[in-house]
């Protein structure tokens, strides 16, 4: 598992703005079978996007985030004082006494190597018949390539509806809510995209272009000397021309979309809401 300088070192890029809310984010604040109130302890909440949105919809908030940037963000930027710089295990064993309403882990539950026990922390800070709401990256979505971030060591689980549904009733929970993303235009662009590969990066520029998957199995050095490096006019024009090409498939996935909708084809997120059974 990676620890928090890792996080900051891969990630360090969003830790200075507030990022826009993820699907699983807007499906909790709608889900009509979500609490609607109480106090909250979101898992691995960034710069604190979707603590602000839940403070404004009527919750008691709190946070950890292993990245100390993005808590500082957090605290000092959106005023949310109780974001605190600890993995759930440090949280519990720091603050035993502390039990919430709901807990929620967006996007963070793939990157355990140990579900199971990451799950007995959560189970640690809810109260009776507490709730559990969080997202995935659907194992089912759409794809026509393979996706550089869904590898070790950034994710080490690929979750399904059906297994996640098993695993939190193996745990003790009753699942309530499931929504699958369906796929919509910009993921349908970002397919046609990753299908029209034409190998003309790796031809003017003489190699395979590092990717961010390959960056992230570099050692802390060379992974810091490969983020700190200053792109040639040569890899900057082509990073110009991959944005042209993405911004083509945009016309080109309009099209295309009646027949993404009819043959149901999912998109990114995976969305939970359960209540533990005792």
């Amino acid at each position: 598992m990676p620890d928090a300088r890792w996080y900051e070192q891969m990630y360090g890029g969003r830790d200075e703005k507030l990022m826009p809310l993820e699907p699983g984010h807007q499906y909790f604040l709608a889900d009509p079978l979500a609490p609607g109130h109480g106090e909250i302890l979101d898992i691995g909440c960034g710069t604190g996007n979707f603590l602000a949105a839940a403070r404004s919809a009527g919750y008691s908030v709190s946070g950890t985030e292993l990245d100390r940037n993005a808590a500082r963000f957090a605290k000092e930027r959106l005023g949310l004082p109780r974001v605190f710089g600890l993995t759930i295990s440090e949280f519990t064993e720091r603050y035993a006494d502390e039990k919430f309403d709901a807990v929620t882990f967006f996007e963070v539950l793939e990157h355990q190597a140990e579900p199971a026990k990451f799950l007995e922390k959560v189970k640690a800070c809810l109260r009776t018949r507490g709730y559990i709401a969080l997202s995935v990256p659907n194992r089912e979505r759409w794809l026509t390539g393979p996706d550089v971030l869904d590898y070790p060591p950034n994710h080490y689980l690929r979750w399904s509806a059906g297994s996640l549904r098993r695993f939190l009733s193996s745990q003790g929970f009753e699942v309530l809510s499931v929504k699958e993303q369906p796929a919509g235009i910009g993921h349908t662009a970002q397919m046609i995209n990753m299908s029209l590969r034409t190998g003309l990066s790796r031809q003017i520029a003489g190699g395979e272009p590092a990717t961010f998957r390959d960056v992230m199995q570099m050692g802390p050095q060379e992974a810091a000397e490969a983020l700190s490096k200053v792109p040639t006019s040569r890899e900057r024009a082509l990073q110009f021309l991959g944005r042209i090409k993405q911004t083509i498939c945009y016309p080109i996935a309009v099209a295309a979309y009646p027949y993404v909708v009819l043959r149901g084809y999912r998109g990114t997120y995976l969305y939970f809401l359960a209540r533990l059974l005792e």
